[in-house]
């Protein structure tokens, strides 16, 4: 099964590391892109949009305390707060990994990894991350569409969230120009008296007792 279109960041001074991931992730249909060093790697989160972190501990030969890579992960973090990150991590720094987790971190990877698990974490990130933007782009649509009725028609001061209020909203404007009785139905506390002020208020009888 193929991974949803995202782009993955691999961050790690290993050429075999990087060129293990950009091989199995564009297989499974991602998009790889790869930094050697930490600051190649935020500045690559400055310019392209990445959907995913995957990150090593240590960046150089000789460091092997994983503190380069909690101080990337922190970075990554503060400046880009909604990219999940995952840790690529040596037996010798789990007990760091799970801190991170703790902190943020959406999954670490322990060297040498499993194909298969990495692609599921890999998958669910994505599949979340997708998610999540469309939740967000719904209800940016919903909050501009309230904004625009609120705009053309008179709302009498009514404040909703609802998808099922805007549709009676929108309902109630456009039904108070037909020249035809209304009757408003429900139980108590429904609204109905707002709904009924907001027929009157955009009809031809705008000025007229209810």
């Amino acid at each position: 099964m193929n991974l949803v279109p995202g782009t993955v960041l691999v961050i790690d001074d290993n050429e075999a590391v990087r060129t293990a991931f950009d091989v199995l992730l564009s297989i499974h249909g991602a998009r790889v892109l790869t930094a050697v060093t930490p600051a190649e790697g935020l500045s690559r989160l400055g310019r392209d949009a990445v959907d995913l972190v995957i990150q090593d501990m240590n960046f150089r030969r000789e460091a092997t305390t994983g503190e380069e890579g909690v101080a990337l992960f922190h970075e990554i973090r503060a400046r880009f707060p909604d990219i999940p990150i995952i840790l690529l991590t040596a037996w010798t720094h789990l007990q760091t990994a799970v801190e991170l987790v703790k902190a943020g971190a959406a999954d670490y990877i322990a060297k040498p990894w499993d194909d298969a698990r990495l692609l599921t974490s890999v998958r669910n990130l994505l599949d979340l991350r997708k998610a999540r933007a469309e939740a967000l782009a719904m209800r940016a649509q919903r909050r501009a569409a309230r904004e625009t009725l609120a705009e053309q028609f008179e709302l009498c001061g009514i404040v909703y969230e609802s998808e099922t209020m805007h549709t009676l909203v929108s309902t109630a404007t456009h039904i108070a120009h037909a020249d035809v009785p209304v009757l408003i139905t429900g139980p108590n506390g429904a609204g109905k008296e707002v709904l009924a002020d907001i027929v009157q208020a955009n009809s031809g009888c705008a000025r007229s007792p209810i």
